[in-house]
Protein backbone atom coordinates (compact mmCIF):
# COMPACT_ATOMS: atom_id res chain seq x y z
CA UNK A 1 0.00 0.00 0.00
CA UNK A 2 2.64 2.60 1.19
CA UNK A 3 4.74 1.85 -2.24
CA UNK A 4 1.35 2.34 -4.70
CA UNK A 5 0.76 5.51 -2.43
CA UNK A 6 4.09 6.84 -2.87
CA UNK A 7 3.70 6.37 -6.77
CA UNK A 8 0.88 8.80 -6.99
CA UNK A 9 2.25 11.83 -5.15
CA UNK A 10 4.04 14.61 -6.06
CA UNK A 11 7.63 13.82 -4.53
CA UNK A 12 8.77 18.02 -4.99
CA UNK A 13 7.73 18.17 -1.29
CA UNK A 14 9.04 16.41 1.42
CA UNK A 15 6.90 13.47 2.83
CA UNK A 16 4.24 14.04 0.01
CA UNK A 17 3.11 10.39 0.62
CA UNK A 18 3.21 10.74 4.54
CA UNK A 19 0.98 14.55 3.96
CA UNK A 20 -1.31 12.62 1.77
CA UNK A 21 -2.01 9.45 3.99
CA UNK A 22 -2.12 12.00 6.81
CA UNK A 23 0.46 10.69 9.50
CA UNK A 24 3.91 9.84 9.53
CA UNK A 25 5.22 6.43 9.88
CA UNK A 26 8.68 6.24 11.17
CA UNK A 27 10.56 2.86 11.87
CA UNK A 28 12.47 3.08 15.57
CA UNK A 29 14.24 0.38 17.52
CA UNK A 30 12.11 -1.49 19.72
CA UNK A 31 12.96 -2.46 23.93
CA UNK A 32 11.51 -4.81 26.56
CA UNK A 33 8.85 -3.31 28.54
CA UNK A 34 8.09 -2.19 31.06
CA UNK A 35 10.72 -0.56 31.43
CA UNK A 36 11.29 -0.93 35.52
CA UNK A 37 10.64 -4.64 35.41
CA UNK A 38 13.51 -6.01 37.42
CA UNK A 39 14.60 -10.15 37.32
CA UNK A 40 12.09 -11.58 34.84
CA UNK A 41 11.36 -9.41 31.96
CA UNK A 42 8.88 -10.65 29.08
CA UNK A 43 10.94 -10.23 26.11
CA UNK A 44 7.78 -10.30 24.04
CA UNK A 45 6.10 -6.89 25.25
CA UNK A 46 7.99 -4.27 23.26
CA UNK A 47 7.83 -0.43 23.50
CA UNK A 48 10.11 2.27 21.37
CA UNK A 49 13.36 3.40 21.91
CA UNK A 50 13.03 6.90 24.13
CA UNK A 51 15.65 8.54 21.96
CA UNK A 52 14.31 7.39 18.56
CA UNK A 53 10.81 8.40 19.58
CA UNK A 54 11.72 11.62 20.56
CA UNK A 55 13.62 12.65 17.21
CA UNK A 56 10.01 10.90 15.75
CA UNK A 57 8.01 13.48 17.34
CA UNK A 58 9.75 16.08 16.79
CA UNK A 59 10.23 15.47 12.69
CA UNK A 60 6.26 15.08 12.72
CA UNK A 61 5.77 18.38 15.02
CA UNK A 62 7.86 19.94 11.92
CA UNK A 63 6.10 18.26 9.14
CA UNK A 64 2.74 19.12 11.03
CA UNK A 65 1.99 15.11 11.11
CA UNK A 66 0.81 12.88 13.98
CA UNK A 67 3.47 10.21 14.16
CA UNK A 68 2.77 6.14 14.28
CA UNK A 69 6.18 4.23 15.37
CA UNK A 70 6.59 1.24 13.48
CA UNK A 71 9.02 -1.25 15.93
CA UNK A 72 11.51 -2.16 13.90
CA UNK A 73 14.75 -4.20 14.61
CA UNK A 74 17.94 -2.11 12.49
CA UNK A 75 18.25 -4.67 9.97
CA UNK A 76 14.17 -4.48 8.68
CA UNK A 77 14.21 -0.46 9.35
CA UNK A 78 15.62 0.08 6.21
CA UNK A 79 13.61 -2.63 4.31
CA UNK A 80 10.31 -1.00 6.04
CA UNK A 81 11.17 2.26 4.19
CA UNK A 82 11.95 0.89 0.75
CA UNK A 83 8.79 -1.30 0.78
CA UNK A 84 7.03 1.86 1.74
CA UNK A 85 5.73 0.21 5.10
CA UNK A 86 7.63 3.20 6.58
CA UNK A 87 8.35 6.82 5.64
CA UNK A 88 11.49 7.47 7.86
CA UNK A 89 13.63 5.17 9.86
CA UNK A 90 15.45 6.33 13.04
CA UNK A 91 17.11 3.28 13.89
CA UNK A 92 21.03 4.06 14.64
CA UNK A 93 21.83 3.38 10.85
CA UNK A 94 24.48 3.33 9.45
CA UNK A 95 25.60 4.56 6.33
CA UNK A 96 24.97 1.44 3.77
CA UNK A 97 24.37 2.25 0.02
CA UNK A 98 21.58 0.88 -0.94
CA UNK A 99 19.45 2.38 -4.14
CA UNK A 100 15.86 1.62 -2.51
CA UNK A 101 17.16 3.63 0.85
CA UNK A 102 18.84 7.23 1.15
CA UNK A 103 20.92 8.63 3.97
CA UNK A 104 20.92 11.64 5.13
CA UNK A 105 24.30 13.15 4.84
CA UNK A 106 24.45 14.52 8.58
CA UNK A 107 24.67 11.95 11.56
CA UNK A 108 22.65 12.30 14.55
CA UNK A 109 25.16 10.65 16.81
CA UNK A 110 26.22 13.18 19.41
CA UNK A 111 28.01 13.99 22.68
CA UNK A 112 30.42 11.77 23.57
CA UNK A 113 31.23 8.37 25.51
CA UNK A 114 32.51 7.46 28.76
CA UNK A 115 33.27 4.54 30.81
CA UNK A 116 32.77 4.07 34.52
CA UNK A 117 34.76 1.54 36.47
CA UNK A 118 35.06 0.88 40.05
CA UNK A 119 37.29 3.66 41.86
CA UNK A 120 39.90 1.29 43.79
CA UNK A 121 39.58 -1.57 41.14
CA UNK A 122 42.95 -2.13 39.35
CA UNK A 123 42.02 -0.41 35.96
CA UNK A 124 43.22 3.14 35.57
CA UNK A 125 43.03 4.12 32.09
CA UNK A 126 40.80 2.39 28.47
CA UNK A 127 44.22 0.50 27.57
CA UNK A 128 43.62 -1.88 31.06
CA UNK A 129 40.48 -2.75 29.36
CA UNK A 130 42.31 -5.31 27.30
CA UNK A 131 40.70 -8.75 27.92
CA UNK A 132 38.86 -7.16 29.96
CA UNK A 133 34.40 -6.59 29.71
CA UNK A 134 32.57 -4.05 28.90
CA UNK A 135 28.62 -3.66 29.62
CA UNK A 136 26.49 -1.90 27.13
CA UNK A 137 22.97 -1.72 25.76
CA UNK A 138 21.59 -2.78 22.32
CA UNK A 139 21.95 0.14 19.90
CA UNK A 140 24.40 1.83 22.18
CA UNK A 141 26.55 4.61 20.31
CA UNK A 142 29.26 3.91 21.84
CA UNK A 143 29.91 0.20 23.72
CA UNK A 144 30.79 -1.42 20.64
CA UNK A 145 33.32 1.39 19.52
CA UNK A 146 34.88 1.11 22.95
CA UNK A 147 35.68 -2.60 22.55
CA UNK A 148 36.37 -3.10 19.63
CA UNK A 149 38.99 0.61 20.32
CA UNK A 150 40.87 -1.75 23.29
CA UNK A 151 40.52 -5.22 22.68
CA UNK A 152 37.61 -5.63 25.20
CA UNK A 153 34.52 -8.68 25.27
CA UNK A 154 31.62 -6.82 25.09
CA UNK A 155 28.28 -8.23 26.84
CA UNK A 156 25.27 -6.10 25.36
CA UNK A 157 21.60 -5.91 27.21
CA UNK A 158 18.79 -5.72 25.16
CA UNK A 159 18.14 -2.64 27.98
CA UNK A 160 19.58 -0.01 29.15
CA UNK A 161 18.63 -0.44 32.55
CA UNK A 162 19.99 -3.83 32.36
CA UNK A 163 23.84 -2.98 31.73
CA UNK A 164 23.40 -1.03 34.32
CA UNK A 165 22.21 -3.63 36.75
CA UNK A 166 25.23 -6.22 35.44
CA UNK A 167 27.46 -3.61 35.77
CA UNK A 168 26.86 -3.24 39.30
CA UNK A 169 26.35 -6.76 39.64
CA UNK A 170 30.13 -6.96 39.06
CA UNK A 171 29.35 -9.20 35.40
CA UNK A 172 31.70 -6.78 33.31
CA UNK A 173 34.70 -4.65 34.08
CA UNK A 174 33.41 -1.67 32.71
CA UNK A 175 30.39 0.39 31.91
CA UNK A 176 30.21 2.27 28.64
CA UNK A 177 27.50 4.78 28.15
CA UNK A 178 26.39 8.32 27.23
CA UNK A 179 28.70 11.05 29.38
CA UNK A 180 25.29 12.37 30.32
CA UNK A 181 23.83 9.03 31.80
CA UNK A 182 27.47 8.58 33.72
CA UNK A 183 26.88 12.01 34.87
CA UNK A 184 23.45 11.28 35.73
CA UNK A 185 24.66 8.07 37.51
CA UNK A 186 27.32 9.29 39.71
CA UNK A 187 24.69 11.88 41.48
CA UNK A 188 23.42 8.75 43.09
CA UNK A 189 24.97 7.69 46.60
CA UNK A 190 25.62 3.86 45.15
CA UNK A 191 27.52 5.40 42.69
CA UNK A 192 30.28 6.66 44.60
CA UNK A 193 32.37 3.43 44.61
CA UNK A 194 32.57 3.85 40.47
CA UNK A 195 35.33 6.79 38.78
CA UNK A 196 35.53 7.86 35.45
CA UNK A 197 38.05 6.88 33.27
CA UNK A 198 40.07 9.53 31.26
CA UNK A 199 39.11 10.54 27.50
CA UNK A 200 36.21 9.57 25.67
CA UNK A 201 34.68 7.44 23.31
CA UNK A 202 33.38 9.50 19.72
CA UNK A 203 29.83 8.10 18.93
CA UNK A 204 29.93 5.58 16.09
CA UNK A 205 27.76 7.83 13.21
CA UNK A 206 23.83 7.05 12.88
CA UNK A 207 21.66 7.83 9.85
CA UNK A 208 18.47 8.76 8.94
CA UNK A 209 16.91 6.57 6.52
CA UNK A 210 14.12 8.03 3.61
CA UNK A 211 12.81 6.60 0.31
CA UNK A 212 16.23 6.15 -2.49
CA UNK A 213 14.03 8.38 -4.88
CA UNK A 214 12.28 11.11 -2.19
CA UNK A 215 15.21 13.90 -2.51
CA UNK A 216 13.02 16.01 -0.72
CA UNK A 217 12.51 14.09 2.09
CA UNK A 218 16.13 13.35 2.56
CA UNK A 219 17.16 17.36 2.41
CA UNK A 220 14.21 18.28 4.50
CA UNK A 221 15.57 15.48 7.36
CA UNK A 222 19.27 16.86 6.87
CA UNK A 223 18.29 20.23 7.17
CA UNK A 224 16.54 18.83 10.41
CA UNK A 225 19.69 17.29 11.81
CA UNK A 226 21.43 20.27 11.15
CA UNK A 227 19.05 22.41 13.22
CA UNK A 228 18.99 20.12 15.86
CA UNK A 229 23.02 19.76 16.60
CA UNK A 230 22.89 23.90 15.62
CA UNK A 231 20.23 24.53 18.55
CA UNK A 232 21.65 21.75 21.08
CA UNK A 233 18.12 20.08 20.91
CA UNK A 234 19.98 16.62 20.70
CA UNK A 235 21.80 17.30 23.51
CA UNK A 236 18.44 18.13 25.54
CA UNK A 237 16.75 14.93 24.25
CA UNK A 238 20.01 12.85 25.21
CA UNK A 239 19.98 14.40 28.65
CA UNK A 240 16.16 13.80 29.18
CA UNK A 241 16.88 10.22 28.30
CA UNK A 242 19.89 9.98 30.62
CA UNK A 243 18.14 11.35 33.91
CA UNK A 244 15.01 9.03 32.90
CA UNK A 245 17.59 6.12 32.83
CA UNK A 246 19.33 7.31 36.11
CA UNK A 247 15.73 7.25 37.97
CA UNK A 248 14.82 4.09 36.66
CA UNK A 249 18.17 2.91 37.79
CA UNK A 250 17.32 4.77 41.26
CA UNK A 251 13.83 2.97 41.66
CA UNK A 252 15.49 -0.53 40.67
CA UNK A 253 18.12 -0.50 43.50
CA UNK A 254 15.59 0.47 45.62
CA UNK A 255 13.55 -2.25 44.56
CA UNK A 256 16.52 -5.06 44.85
CA UNK A 257 17.51 -3.35 48.23
CA UNK A 258 14.26 -3.84 49.87
CA UNK A 259 14.00 -7.89 49.01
Amino acid sequence: MGVMLSQFVSLEKPFAAAALRGKLIVAVPPRPAPVLTVGHVDRALRSPDSFSAALAADLGERLGLPVELLLSEPGAAATAVASGKADVAIDGLPFSPNPAVSFSPASYASGRGQGLVLRHGQVRDWEGLRAGSICTSTGNAYGTRAAKQYGAHLLTFDRPLDALLAFQAGECTALVDDELVIKALLKQPDWSYYSVLPGEIAPAPSFIATPGADAASMRFVDTTIRDWRRSRWLTTARETVAKQLAFDMFIAENDLYCH
